[in-house]
């Protein structure tokens, strides 16, 4: 029972990690879905989401150390602690900017290892 326990929390955190990392190497799919809402591309768009991008993955690497999310995943921690008496909103904002965090390596990642091979 304390094996199964210890793989399910490792394997939760290593998933978010992964699964945002893939969701960050399909992303230039999402921008373009997300380019069809407008008729016209625009310069002043394409920079104010790449800034919102890079500020959620700065709060998603803050929160990604607030929450000693790297001992977990690592099994340094063995169990989850619960601040219970956190609102749950701030609890999923600060997840959700951690997946942000993958999500923005992934797709940079991806975009320069491109950069390195047209060249």
């Amino acid at each position: 029972r304390s094996f199964a326990r210890s793989l399910h929390m490792v394997s939760a955190y290593w998933g978010l990690v992964f699964m945002s990392l893939h969701l960050g190497f399909h992303w230039r799919m999402m921008i373009g879905m997300a380019g069809r809402l407008w008729k016209k591309p625009s310069l002043c768009r394409k920079w104010l989401g790449r800034l919102a991008a890079f500020a959620i993955a700065v709060y998603g690497l803050y929160a990604f150390i607030k929450r000693d999310i790297g001992s977990y995943m690592i099994l340094k921690n063995q169990f989850v602690f619960f601040d219970f008496e956190e609102p749950l909103l701030f609890f999923l904002i600060d997840y959700m900017a951690v997946m942000g965090l993958f999500v923005f390596l992934g797709h940079y990642s991806c975009k320069g290892l491109a950069m390195a091979y047209q060249k």
